[in-house]
């Protein structure tokens, strides 16, 4: 039988060391939100927390294919086209 306590919430609620462990949910937790529960589930594994070369090169294949602005200076006035700050 699962072990249920009902906890009364005052600034938070902790959750025992112990129960984690009983839950095998491991050391890294993933926390789900939604609306009338929250679902607390493992992590992501170590391997899957590690950088991947594979990954950062998709990420800079970006700034290869990008199409070329029109804007001359648009990293240093960054704020003002995005957010139209400083006009």
């Amino acid at each position: 039988m699962p072990d249920q306590e009902v906890l009364e919430v005052q600034r938070g609620i902790w959750i025992d060391e112990r129960r984690i462990r009983d839950a095998g949910l491991g050391t890294h937790l993933q926390v789900v939100v939604r609306p009338g529960e929250i679902r607390i589930l493992p992590g992501p594994t170590e391997a899957e927390r590690q950088e991947s070369p594979k990954g950062w090169e998709v990420f800079r294949s970006l700034g290869r294919d990008a199409q070329p602005g029109q804007l001359s200076n648009a990293a240093v006035e960054h704020d003002r086209y995005l957010y139209g700050k400083g006009q």
